[in-house]
Parts: C-alpha cells; sequence; structure tokens
C-alpha cells in the first residue's frame, strides 16, 4: 500500500529536467553558467544553479555538468 501511494506522489510531482530548464534561460544567464563553471569552479557553479534552481539536486548539477563539458568539446 505504501508502496502504491509513493507511486502515486511520484506521477503527480512534475518531473524536473535541468537540460530543459536551462534550454530555456537567456543567453546571458546561459554564458554566466558556464563561466562560473568553467572559470570560477564548481562551488560558484553549484550556488548559481542552487539560485535558478533551489529543486536541483546534486545529481541535477552533474548532469548539466557533463552537458555543458560535452557542448563545450563539440564546439571546437
Amino acid at each position: 500500500m505504501k508502496a502504491n501511494v509513493q507511486h502515486l506522489i511520484d506521477i503527480a510531482q512534475p518531473h524536473f529536467n535541468i537540460i530543459e530548464e536551462f534550454a530555456q534561460l537567456t543567453a546571458q544567464r546561459k554564458m554566466l553558467l558556464c563561466d562560473h563553471l568553467f572559470s570560477e569552479g564548481y562551488v560558484t557553479y553549484r550556488s548559481t544553479v542552487k539560485l535558478l534552481w533551489p529543486q536541483a539536486e546534486e545529481r541535477h548539477m552533474r548532469k548539466l555538468e557533463k552537458f555543458l563539458i560535452l557542448l563545450k568539446e563539440t564546439a571546437h
């Protein structure tokens, strides 16, 4: 019974996709995130992600970090 209730709660909650959220940012905010990750370091990047998306968890931050690194590597 408890598992069924948890399943219903999970379905009812909107799915948070940090890549989709990143895509909706303005160009200036995207650049800010990249600058913080690649220049300022992970602590500043993490703080910025938390400011933009308070619901973001560590796994979301890592997913976005990997995405941004891949984007940087393929852009050159």
